[in-house]
């Protein structure tokens, strides 16, 4: 548990968080899940992105941009506006086209969160397909996220979406695992969504690539407030726990401050695992021993 002094949480939440039902979500135009700054590249995420003339909806398109394009910043971030349900700020940008250096602007949420190159060249994409607001108290409002998988060559492989409940958490990163002794798959990527306030979660989530599909794959999820609570969630694939090839392990540890000790706090902890079974194709939870 990272200790994170002077953060005080009125109401004890053990597990995921609900986000607040909203029509829309709004990203500052300074600071988003991007954190993309000038003189920095970035991908082009959207099948189609169009470059306009200037940072408005309003403006005319001046070209399009493909999935898996690179583009350099070359601005602050100007006024944004709401496109697939999730306002987020313009940018200027460069870019080649042939021999040609071409510049214009685009809209943030085209752009990806982040991108893998494998060492074959093959590239994992991801960002966000749209925001979608929750029908019922049993769901979350989510953004539905993509990880798009191309070849060496730019061609489309496979894509994947997933749905991410956003909690303020405050940047995203990636990160290519081999199988991890998993059968019939390739190469694995974790993608995390990261907070590192107090009551803010991480999340972590894996995707295989089985050579034709990629397919999920179980998820960790840990989130503290210093002083009062710790829920933390560990996976071990069979190359790190060397028994079953085919099991995936989950190890859970909460811990609830049973004492006003704010500087060592005494913790009631609780320990539980869960385990899942991977058939070469798909993965899925065994029933908890009694």
């Amino acid at each position: 548990m990272r200790k994170l002094m002077g953060c005080y949480l009125i109401i004890l939440v053990i597990g995921p968080f609900c986000s607040k039902a909203q029509e829309n979500l709004k990203f500052d135009d300074n600071f988003n899940l991007w954190n993309i700054q000038k003189g920095q590249s970035a991908t082009v995420f959207a099948t189609k992105a169009y470059v306009r003339a200037q940072p408005s909806l309003k403006a005319a398109i001046v070209d399009s941009l493909s999935v898996g394009n690179v583009v350099t910043i070359t601005s602050a971030p100007f006024k944004g506006n709401t496109l697939k349900n999730f306002y987020a700020p313009w940018y200027e940008i460069s870019y080649s086209d042939g021999n040609s250096k071409k510049n214009g602007f685009i809209w943030l949420g085209l752009l990806a969160l982040g991108k893998q190159t494998a060492s074959d060249g093959s590239q994992y994409i991801y960002g966000f397909e749209r925001f979608t607001k929750s029908i019922n108290e049993q769901e979350q409002d989510h953004f539905s996220t993509v990880v798009k998988l191309l070849d060496a060559k730019g061609n489309f492989l496979a894509e994947h979406t997933f749905p991410f409940a956003y909690s303020e958490q405050t940047f995203s990163q990636s990160k290519l695992l081999p199988a991890m002794g998993l059968q019939n798959v390739k190469q694995i990527i974790r993608i995390e969504f990261l907070g590192e306030a107090c009551g803010i979660p991480s999340e972590y989530n894996y995707m295989a690539w089985t050579g034709q599909r990629l397919v999920d794959l179980p998820s960790r999820y840990s989130v503290s407030d210093a002083g009062v609570f710790y829920y933390d969630e560990k996976i071990l694939f069979p190359s790190e726990h060397g028994k079953n090839n085919q099991i995936i392990y989950k190890y859970i540890e909460e811990g609830e401050a049973i004492d006003d000790n704010a500087e060592n706090p005494n913790f009631k902890i609780i320990k539980k695992s869960e385990e899942f079974l991977w058939n070469g194709t798909s993965f899925e939870k065994l029933p908890t021993a009694k």
